[in-house]
């Protein structure tokens, strides 16, 4: 009996389509055989470029000997001497601080790292609410490069680089009394992590670490050095401080081995500002984010002696950062920044023993009553 619920496919009797793919594969690896081992000899090779000549696509024919052989092909090697030019950078198209937009005049008591404390910052809590300022800027590393904090970052801890302080506690106690706070951290020079971690530093004559009467120099090329200023400025904006400046983002004023191989054109400028270009563009997601400036200090003697070089440009570190801090007492830098057509009352920071009205400044209050 015949079950019509039983579905019974379609057939195709003595198919020939396998056959036919499996010829064509053969006959495609047949060719690319033949192909492999042709036509590198028409392959011809000049000075600029290598392409294939075939004599029949010329309407040629090869001319070959009676013996049966190719015949000999002469190779003429054209000498040419690559030269490779590097030139210094030009950093004049810079605008990373958009000409300090949103700046506002800051007038606040400078704490020195060793005042960082409970006595210290109840002294300057103090000296703010007399002198009406707004905002504490507080030495939080110096030259040593021991951190007065805690930090997070992978180089404080795995180098052992921390303090005791319990800084975010503070920025809040401080923030909520409605301060500005401004933090200072030293970047190229730190002593103690050069002597945990050599190969962070940049090198004398003879092959020694560099130091000089301030400390231990670091490598501003060095991508870990570049990267734990990028950390510690990225924690101290996460944890609430307005302003982040920077300090040492500059070369030694002499002669010194690097941790890598550079040009002889790359000057000290170049290194400086590459450098701190590359930190602001790092931080620049999480200054958006928090609303915090990036800036730098200067240092006075370079600014004041064209013989000094050490790599600071006043006209680069403008268009790089939101202000520049000095330590001085005659506030006659600021004719360089006026010089640059900015305004000198809002991004120009010097850091002074005495105030004035209708102007940006830190009063080194400690300084002035030691």
């Amino acid at each position: 009996m015949r079950r019509w619920d039983v579905y019974r496919g379609q057939r195709f009797g003595n198919s020939r389509l396998p056959a036919v793919l499996l010829f064509a594969a053969v006959f495609l690896l047949l060719a690319f055989v033949v192909l492999f081992f042709t036509l590198p000899g028409y392959l011809v090779y000049t000075r600029d470029e290598v392409h294939l000549d075939l004599p029949f696509l010329r309407g040629e024919t090869a001319e070959v000997e009676e013996t049966g052989t190719e015949p000999e092909e002469t190779l003429t090697i054209e000498e040419a001497v690559a030269e490779i030019e590097v030139k210094s950078p030009d950093y004049s198209h810079l605008a990373l601080a958009n000409d300090g937009e949103g700046l506002e005049i800051i007038q606040s008591v400078y704490v020195p790292y060793e005042q960082v404390n409970d006595a210290g910052l109840t002294k300057a809590v103090g000296q703010a609410r007399a002198l009406e300022a707004g905002g504490l800027t507080l030495e939080l590393s110096d030259e040593t490069g021991v951190l007065l904090w805690v930090s997070e970052t992978d180089t404080a801890v795995n180098y052992a680089l921390n303090g005791t302080l319990d800084l975010s506690g503070t920025v809040e106690q401080l923030k909520s009394q409605g301060y500005y706070l401004t933090a200072v951290i030293s970047c190229c020079v730190n002593s103690t992590l050069v002597s945990r971690n050599p190969t962070l530093a940049l090198t004398g004559a003879g092959g020694y670490v560099y130091s000089d009467q301030r400390g231990a120099w670091m490598d501003p090329w060095n991508a870990d050095v570049r990267q734990y200023t990028i950390d510690l400025t990225k924690e101290l904006m996460e944890m609430g401080f307005d302003e982040v400046v920077l300090n040492h983002v500059e070369h030694p004023t002499t002669e010194v081995g690097y941790t890598r191989t550079m040009s002889g054109e790359l000057t000290r400028t170049s290194c400086v500002t590459n450098f701190a270009i590359a930190v602001r563009k790092a931080v620049q997601e999480t200054m958006d984010a928090t609303g915090a400036r990036l800036s730098a200090m200067m240092d006075t003697t370079a600014l004041n002696d064209e013989t000094v070089d050490n790599g600071q440009s006043m006209a680069y570190f403008l268009q790089i950062f939101d202000r520049v801090y000095e330590f001085t007492e005659t506030y006659s830098e600021a004719n360089q920044v006026i010089a640059l057509h900015v305004d000198s009352t809002e991004r120009f920071v010097p850091i002074i023993s005495w105030t004035f009205p209708g102007g940006s400044w830190a009063q080194n209050f400690f300084e002035s009553v030691n």
